[in-house]
């Protein structure tokens, strides 16, 4: 008679692969700390091991190499980013806004996003600093989850695009203003208000003296200005644009 597996006879092979999992994922939280201190370059695995309590030969048995650790503890991070921008940023995508109020709305919406993710600006400063360092490091931060799936940020970003090139297709955009380096515009002067405020706001307040606002510049201000300045800039003569929004920014 043939052998019948007995119950639990797997079970050995479940603990193992659970084991594993945890263990990975013990190392991808001291990759993260390690590696969101400062440049790719500077961080070692041995400093990861320690903090994970793991040997180094194992770090390279999960993950095969330091950049394979960097690239996995990235992907790893923005994954847990990616519903959170997906729910403030894609009401913006989808409404039916015409193109001036849509731009006010999506920039808004990442605004409030990156307020709510201070860490994810550090991270990006850092991404900014390593992939600058190390260029070879661009072709494994694809916008791919571990499954394949292509992750909300890069389809939020063509969904914008879409809708630029639409405005662009309909004459609301003036000459010399193209679709894609205005998104890059705009994707860059909300970031930088969270990478660069605190150190230009201290400046700023030096040069205005008596005349500048106490405590510097608002995120309010900032924000209203900038959208308002996009806009009149980027719409062609006779386009109107007229912003009700009266929502207040999260600084």
């Amino acid at each position: 008679m043939p052998k019948t597996k007995q119950p639990g006879a797997f079970a050995p092979q479940r603990r193992r692969a659970r084991d594993a999992e945890r263990t990975r994922m013990v190392i991808l939280q001291a990759a993260r700390e390690v590696f969101i201190r400062g440049d790719y370059h500077q961080a070692s695995l041995s400093d990861i091991a320690r903090r994970a309590g793991v040997t180094q030969s194992l770090i390279h048995h999960h993950f095969g190499s330091k950049k394979g650790l960097y690239i996995s503890t990235m992907h790893a991070y923005l994954a847990e980013l990616d519903e959170d921008l997906k729910g403030i940023v894609q009401p913006s995508i989808n409404a039916s806004e015409d193109g001036p109020a849509f731009i006010a709305s999506a920039m808004r919406g990442y605004f409030r996003f990156l307020a709510g993710n201070e860490q994810c600006v550090r991270l990006y400063r850092i991404l900014d600093l390593s992939l600058h360092n190390d260029p070879d490091l661009v072709a494994g931060l694809g916008e791919l989850d571990e499954e394949g799936r292509e992750m909300s940020s890069l389809h939020l970003m063509r969904a914008a695009l879409d809708r630029l090139s639409l405005m662009k297709e309909r004459g609301q955009l003036r000459e010399g203003v193209e679709p894609l380096p205005l998104l890059s515009a705009i994707i860059c002067a909300v970031e930088h208000w969270f990478t660069s405020s605190q150190r230009l706001n201290h400046r700023l307040s030096q040069a205005a003296g008596a005349c500048g606002p106490q405590g510097g510049l608002a995120a309010e201000d900032f924000l209203r200005t900038v959208i308002d300045v996009f806009i009149q800039g980027a719409l062609a003569p006779g386009v109107p644009w007229d912003d009700h929004a009266t929502g207040k920014v999260v600084s």
